[in-house]
């Protein structure tokens, strides 16, 4: 009997789900093809595009490349009137400020501590020389002392922290208590800062969003110099971090040196690209779909051409909107409008969705979701003799629907695993606030973040398109494109049923 009810069960499952499926989403989910993803990629991740950079001669050709590709599939430019940010209907144009690294150094008594040779920093919030004549001892930072902290110059001992991975990580969780403490200054003293360059990626310059780009747009206030562990133990004079590590965090140590300042910036503009499909009966509505398309450019005359980060998210979102596009053209398209938006400036801090999250061109309390895709090409050591899967993270965040939907159109007509071990809330990695659909959940919007892993190819010249696997890709784009099928035509808008968090 029990057999019998569990064939029952399975045989009404079954039947339930081909009930489901859509046989118009499936008709326009084989516009999307193997041979058009790689056509796209071979381009967009060829030298000729230097890289695309923010705010560079690749990524401006990356953008013309993107809106004629729009244009070929019939999608008109955004109806006006829209954002004066808006140009032409197919670009949303922001402002940017490139520092030159290299601008921050230390001088204690003529002895000067450089860039790369002393120390490092990965980003320049310091704007005028500082004189210090004492620094806030705190250990490993890892419980802050009861004494006020705010203007102060913190010294932090990062040679118990572990390997430059670790340090990473737990850097940034330091620094976001030692910024809402408003810190002045966070010097790490590490054992070896030439190691340490040699293990993470230093860019000849940052970049920022220009004043007037919205409050939330300000960079944090607190600046984090990590210096050679010989070099932090000249400055802190009779004092060492050794000496150092047997008294308690708080204590106050007298020094002489001056944290000089010397701003090396110019402006740029960047441009996210907008391909707007509008909706039928529920067309005030709106789905976004996400992709950074720029990358880290040209260093050392090698071009990095980020072949999967993130050419890949790019190419899969481009031919989404084609057929969406042509779902429409055919009497089939979405309820609800689709925007498909290709951003700028995700390698520089998140600044193109950032910048659009604060000056939507349609509004976000119109916005059902954010589908972001972030790296789906290849395959990470976690999986490397897995089935084909794809990571999961933010579709649970805030609204249960969204994870539940993405699940269905999974089963439906994708057949992923669904792997959400980055969507942990205390992932170490905290890959959840490290793409685009970060600004639009931080805004109250449901997002989810697909990913398929980090790779040793990771923000390094190797990351090509040989090593692309577009069968993989293709099944991947396939579960976006269903997703995003279901939110714009389904009757009901999916629920926010949890509150955002920082």
């Amino acid at each position: 009997m029990r057999h019998s009810i569990l064939l029952l069960t399975c045989l009404c499952a079954a039947m339930s789900l081909c009930a489901q499926v859509d046989s118009s989403a499936i008709r326009f989910a084989a516009t999307i093809t193997e041979a058009e993803l790689r056509t796209h990629l071979t381009v967009l991740a060829s030298d000729a595009f230097m890289g695309r950079d923010t705010g560079k001669e690749g990524q401006k050709m990356a953008a013309a490349y993107l809106k004629k590709a729009f244009i070929d599939a019939g999608i008109p430019p955004v109806p006006a009137p829209f954002d004066s940010a808006v140009t032409d209907g197919y670009f949303q144009q922001y402002e940017l400020i490139e520092d030159q690294v290299g601008g921050i150094g230390i001088d204690q008594a003529g002895r000067i501590f450089a860039y790369k040779e002393d120390l490092l920093y990965f980003n320049e919030q310091l704007q005028t020389d500082l004189a210090v004549r004492e620094v806030v001892y705190l250990g490993n930072g890892e419980k802050l002392p009861k004494v006020p902290l705010g203007g102060r110059v913190i010294v932090l001992d990062g040679t118990t922290m572990g390997d430059t991975p670790a340090l990473m990580s737990r850097l940034s969780e330091r620094m976001q208590d030692l910024r809402k403490a408003d810190a002045a200054v966070v010097l790490v003293g590490v054992p070896s800062v030439s190691a340490m360059a040699n293990e993470v990626h230093l860019p000849a310059s940052r970049v920022r969003l220009a004043s007037g780009s919205g409050k939330e747009s300000t960079p944090p206030t607190t600046q984090m110099i990590v210096i050679d562990g010989a070099s932090m133990d000249e400055l802190l004079g009779a004092n060492s971090l050794a000496k150092l590590a047997r008294k308690r965090a708080g204590k106050v140590v007298p020094v002489d040196f001056t944290i000089t300042a010397r701003p090396n910036t110019h402006p740029l503009v960047a441009e996210n690209v907008l391909a707007f499909i509008e909706g039928s009966d529920k067309k005030d509505e709106l789905v976004v779909i996400t992709a950074h398309y720029d990358h880290i450019g040209v260093e050392n005359g090698v071009v990095y051409n980020g072949a999967d980060d993130d050419g890949t998210g790019t190419v899969v979102i481009m031919e989404i909107a084609e057929a969406f596009a042509k779902a429409k053209a055919e009497g089939h398209g979405p309820r609800r409008s689709i925007l498909v938006m290709p951003v700028s400036g995700e390698e520089k801090g998140l600044l193109g969705s950032r910048y659009y999250s604060d000056h939507p061109v349609f509004p976000l309390e119109n916005t059902v979701a954010d589908l972001n895709i972030d790296m789906i090409g290849r395959v990470d050591t976690a999986h490397r003799n897995s089935a084909p899967y794809i990571y999961i993270i933010g579709s649970d965040r805030l609204s249960r629907e969204l994870h539940a939907i993405n699940g269905q159109a999974n089963m439906l007509y994708a057949g992923l695993e669904l792997d959400e071990a980055f969507n942990r809330e205390d992932d170490p990695n905290r890959f959840y606030y490290r793409s685009d659909h970060y600004n639009f959940a931080r805004k109250g919007v449901p997002s989810i973040f697909y990913f398929s892993g980090v790779h040793e190819d990771y923000h390094q010249p190797g990351d090509d398109i040989e090593k692309i696997q577009f069968d993989l890709l293709h099944q991947r784009a396939l579960l976006v494109f269903h997703t995003a099928w279901i939110l714009a035509n389904r009757d009901q808008r999916i629920v926010v049923d949890k509150p955002p968090k920082p």
